[in-house]
């Protein structure tokens, strides 16, 4: 099966507009926000910056102005007010970066894939369950797995991993 057609089937089994491919990048943002079982506004301000970075990206790639603020604001509250299916987000998390893999600038999406590498953190880091927090408990665990994983499967160049001491 090719991508196009995995892509149908995801549309035509969640639901999802065909818009919403452009918003797909998004994903792992919104796995690791949903990962301790909630959103909560820090972590929804960081997701709608990197929305409108994301969305300035895309029109300076087409040279035109190729998704709306509404668009987004539509998919965000469907992904980020409300928690889609766990099984959904790691579907389409696996697709983007099947996707990604076949572009040909992958230095932009190494690229890419730090900037949102780098969102995930900030979002797993900008909220703690209780202060004061243990020498560990900054980033939840479940947060911490997710982040695990989503290292293990993005391709990152060998200086932006350091070998441990």
């Amino acid at each position: 099966m090719n991508r196009q057609d995995e892509l149908e089937i995801l549309i035509r089994d969640f639901g999802l507009k065909s818009i919403d491919v452009q918003f797909l990048d998004l994903i792992p943002l919104i796995e690791v926000m949903w990962a301790d079982g909630r959103n909560q506004q820090p972590e929804l301000n960081l997701l709608y910056r990197f929305t409108l970075e994301h969305i300035a990206r895309l029109d300076r790639g087409a040279g035109v102005h190729t998704v709306s603020v509404a668009d987004a604001n539509d998919f965000l509250d469907r992904f980020a007010h409300r928690r889609p299916p766990p099984e959904l987000l790691e579907r389409l998390r696996n697709f983007v970066f099947d996707r990604n893999q076949n572009r040909s600038n992958q230095d932009a999406v190494r690229h890419r894939n730090e900037t949102m590498l780098d969102y995930c953190m900030d979002i797993a880091a900008a909220c703690v369950p209780r202060y004061p927090y243990g020498m560990h408990d900054r980033i939840v665990r479940d947060e911490k797995k997710f982040l695990k994983e989503l290292i293990q499967q993005l391709p990152l160049t060998s200086d932006e991993c350091p070998d441990p001491l």
